[in-house]
């Protein structure tokens, strides 16, 4: 489906809290940081990102993921690249795209948090808008 997401960052010293609500459906995944890119755990998978800098984004790409515990064999990893950056006025620009191997593109999602605001909350809990969504979700 597609239409309006709603994100959700709780974030804390060592790690974050990221609440995305699509039509029909919420996904909650946890971050932090682990050595040499970030680790996320989102139900029963875990994943392992690795970050470099690349055109002014940070750009996170999976490099290994466990379901279960079980871990994936490197075929079989699904595409998942993130990237991040900021503007002008204090927002952070984020775009997500995960495609499976013999599947294609599962989801695909942009959007923004305000940072500024997210600071003036409580819990340093916010809400980012996306105005643009594109296929289902994972």
């Amino acid at each position: 489906a597609q239409g309006p997401i709603r994100f959700e960052l709780d974030a804390a010293p060592a790690a974050e809290t990221w609440t995305r609500h699509f039509p029909g459906r919420t996904m909650r995944s946890h971050m932090r940081l682990v050595e040499g890119g970030t680790r996320e755990r989102l139900g029963a998978a875990d994943l392992r990102f690795t970050l470099h800098a690349a055109d002014g984004a940070l750009v996170m790409q999976l490099r290994a993921m466990r379901f279960l515990g079980v871990p994936c064999p490197r075929w079989l990893l699904p595409r998942i690249v993130a990237q991040e950056t900021g503007d002008a006025q204090g927002r952070l620009h984020f775009h997500v795209a995960a495609s499976v191997p013999g599947v294609g593109l599962v989801t695909r999602y942009r959007g923004w948090l305000d940072v500024a605001a997210a600071r003036q909350m409580p819990a340093a809990s916010s809400a980012a808008r996306s105005p643009d969504r594109t296929a289902p979700s994972i």
